[in-house]
């Protein structure tokens, strides 16, 4: 069976900034923050920009806007860490996001440290521990693929906390 064409004519020129985020608002995805640590700093910020890439063995990728406090600890380091956000830590995503920024990021925040050094906040649903494998350069982020040295379920029973259409969500029905 063929598909039906779409016969709708499209731009070959380059989409704008803007048009490209309001594409990707469309596009959900669980809260994470990721954690660093470099030189006895710690660090971190709230991204959707995750997921995992391979099983054997085990990695995932984070990209990172070169912009940002976090960034340049990840390269020193050379660890980060994957949180899992539960639906209730709203407040503790926008702090990371830096919504409140006179607020100091892990400030009442519970963590401990695993395989790499890199904070895993202890309220997490669950986490992953890596150490860097490579680096990619893209555009205004890298992109660090994560070698996972340690990973855990903390809250099996919590749902995530999702992101879609630039407002935070939660974990609907089954379909």
């Amino acid at each position: 069976m063929k598909g039906i064409p779409d016969t709708t004519t499209h731009s070959a020129t380059m989409v704008t900034a803007d048009e490209f985020k309001q594409v990707m608002r469309r596009w959900a995805s669980t809260v994470t923050i990721v954690t660093t640590a470099a030189d006895g700093v710690i660090y971190g910020l709230t991204a959707t920009a995750f997921s995992s890439l391979s099983v054997n063995p085990p990695e995932v990728f984070v990209s990172i806007n070169k912009q940002t406090r976090t960034y340049p600890l990840i390269v020193q380091g050379g660890v980060f860490c994957v949180n899992f956000l539960a639906e209730e830590m709203v407040p503790i995503s926008d702090r990371f996001a830096g919504r409140r920024p006179d607020e100091e990021r892990f400030k009442d925040v519970r963590y401990r440290f695993e395989a790499t050094g890199a904070p895993v906040l202890s309220d997490a649903i669950a986490y992953l521990d890596c150490t860097v494998a490579q680096a990619l350069d893209a555009g205004d982020h890298t992109i660090f693929i994560g070698l996972v040295k340690a990973a855990g379920i903390q809250r099996p029973d919590e749902t995530p906390l999702l992101y879609f259409n630039g407002r935070y969500h939660r974990l609907g029905e089954t379909v």
